[in-house]
């Protein structure tokens, strides 16, 4: 080991002689390599330790805080947070609830129509409206006048909605459709003139979930009268309910009290009543609805079962629409209903019954793209027990009331409609009767077998206005003096109407009325006015 360190040593001292030499004289060098150093390391002494807990500390510590009081002035003080109330609907404040429309026309025909509203409440509404129009026609007698007087409002409480009204109606007719070569008649003889009060009452709960009980009693009470000393009273009642079992599922009953009352002189008293009760169910699903119900039914003390079932099903969502239904109710031939459908009656007579109606019927209806909308339907009808009119055997200026026991049809009822926002719409309907089978009379008197409508509007702007209505009707059946019978020829009507509106509170208007001026004949001996314009101002404020 010692000599292998001193040839080590002095290998190391002879280096800086050896970078002078030349290179073969260095590799001439060489170092001898006695034994190798093995370094070993000494045993470590190993510590045992073993792990313990400390003693548990039971006792509570007392940790006692002192937080210096901190007092911060500032020069700004800020205002307390309270709720904003919210901002007025000032929309209201904007709108027109009051208007003045004054007009005149040929026939000798003056127009005036008012209306007065409240405008948007949050507690309650009321409006008032009135109308006057009369003409003179060509036609010795041919004559009328309307009067509507109508006040009605509507009072909210937070939990129920009571709305009323009142009405005073005047129709003022003569009786004019008699040969005019063969009879003369002073017009205090023919005058007839029906005089009308209705008072309405309603209740409405105000619900405040979808699941909570629905109802909406109404009350209807009006007395009827004419220039011949005939009053009938009425008293109306209906009073539905609806309540939701499930998300798609209601239940609908609906109580039905219908009560006249007619007296003539010292004539016997006449009473008409129809009482019902139609209870429902109703099944809501996308693409799909089923109304079920049946409607018992009392009229003039007899008893009817009725039925009222209604389905829709969507073969192509919103496009193609299946629609079908059975469904059965009560046409009321009081002699308020008969003289709004026919001024120009003898008389009331007795006995007389209600008309019972059925239909089946089935049809398709949907949406044609964005623009249009389309409704079809195919049905059997049954009237059981309907009045047809008759002129009368002596001069024919007034009709009788016959009763048709039972009439059947086939009817087709096509409609096709089409609107573009507010600019322009347009709509036709058909309707078509096949009578088919009657059991007491020879034909159906003064019905009419075809209708059609068209109508259009139009509006240039907000400024300018126009629609159109065109009327077709087929010619129907009458009764001759001599016991024959004719057929009253088809008639087309054409009307038109514009408005021009003059800033915002002024507007001019005209109506034309039977522009082909066809004269036809809806009850035979009546004929119709012809061409007849009205035109006039507006002032709404």
């Amino acid at each position: 080991m010692t000599n292998m360190k001193i040839k080590y040593i002095l290998g190391l001292l002879a280096l800086p002689l050896g970078a002078f030499a030349q290179k073969d004289s260095l590799k001439q060098e060489t170092i001898d390599i006695i034994s190798k150093y093995q370094p070993k390391l000494r045993d470590a002494a190993k510590l045992n330790l073993t792990a313990s807990l400390p003693s548990l500390d039971t006792a509570r510590p007392r940790l006692g805080y002192q937080v210096p009081a901190l007092n911060l002035y500032f020069m700004y003080q800020p205002v307390p947070i309270k709720p904003l109330a919210l901002g007025r609907d000032t929309s209201a404040l904007n709108l027109q609830n009051n208007f003045v429309k004054l007009g005149y026309g040929n026939y000798s025909t003056p127009l005036i129509q008012a209306g007065f509203g409240s405008g948007r409440k949050d507690k309650y509404n009321f409006g008032l409206f009135f109308n006057y129009i009369s003409s003179k026609g060509d036609i010795e007698n041919q004559d009328y006048a309307n009067i509507n007087v109508l006040a009605s409002g509507t009072y909210f409480s937070p939990l129920f909605e009571i709305n009323g009204s009142l009405g005073y109606n005047r129709n003022q007719v003569h009786y004019y459709g008699y040969d005019h070569s063969v009879y003369e008649f002073a017009k205090s003889d023919v005058n007839q003139a029906f005089n009308e009060v209705v008072a309405k009452v309603g209740l409405k709960n105000r619900p405040q979930n979808d699941w909570a009980f629905q109802f909406n009693p109404q009350a209807e009470f009006a007395i009827f009268g004419d220039s011949y000393k005939r009053m009938e009273n009425t008293f109306v009642l209906k009073a539905p309910i609806r309540k939701q079992l499930f998300e798609d599922i209601w239940i609908k009953v609906e109580g039905l009290a219908d009560l006249s009352t007619f007296k003539e002189d010292n004539n016997e008293q006449i009473n008409n009543n129809v009482a019902a009760i139609h209870p429902a169910v109703e099944i809501t699903k996308p693409g799909f609805m089923l109304h079920a119900g049946a409607n018992p039914t009392w009229s003039n003390g007899k008893f009817y079962l009725l039925p009222d079932i209604v389905n829709e099903s969507h073969l192509i969502r919103k496009k193609l629409i299946l629609s079908s239904g059975w469904i059965s109710y009560i046409d009321k031939n009081n002699f308020r209903n008969l003289a709004n459908e026919n001024p120009f009656i003898n008389t009331y007579p007795v006995g007389i019954l209600n008309t019972r109606i059925e239909e089946k019927y089935t049809g398709i209806k949907g949406t044609l793209g964005n623009h249009f909308t389309y409704n079809t339907k195919f049905g059997a009808i049954t009237w059981h027990n309907l009045p047809l009119f008759v002129n009368d055997s002596t001069d024919g200026k007034k009709f009788d009331i016959r009763n048709e026991e039972e009439l059947k049809a086939f009817q087709l009822h096509a409609e096709v409609g089409y609107i573009q926002e507010e600019k322009f719409q347009a709509r036709v309907s058909v309707d078509w009767y096949n009578w088919n089978d009657q059991t007491t009379e020879l034909k159906p008197w003064h019905m009419l077998p075809f209708k059609a409508s068209l109508f259009a509007q139009y509006s240039f702007g907000k400024k300018f206005h126009l629609n159109a209505n065109l009327y077709t009707l087929s010619g129907s059946y009458y009764v001759l003096h001599n016991g024959d019978f004719g057929k009253t020829k088809p008639a087309q009507d054409l009307n038109a109407g514009a408005v021009y509106n003059i800033g915002k509170n002024f507007n001019l208007w005209l109506n034309a009325n039977n522009l082909l001026s066809y004269k036809y004949q809806r009850w035979y001996g009546y004929q119709s006015y012809g061409l007849n314009v009205v035109g006039g101002i507006m002032v709404k404020f």
